[in-house]
């Protein structure tokens, strides 16, 4: 597999652990603090991703 879709594969699953952390399912709530700080850990996850794809 190349490099570029390991990447993209690695950052989805980036995406999918933070948005279990976010979701009803967990037994802990994160706080405010902690939510902030994972959305925009995720935000740049995500612009990382776009970098990736465009390599495509």
């Amino acid at each position: 597999m190349s490099d570029v879709k390991q990447s993209l594969q690695d950052k989805l699953q980036q995406l999918e652990k933070g948005l279990f952390l976010m979701s009803v399912d967990r037994k802990r709530a994160l706080s405010v603090h902690e939510t902030v700080d994972l959305i925009e850990e995720l935000r740049g996850v995500v612009a990382s991703a776009k970098a990736d794809a465009n390599k495509l």
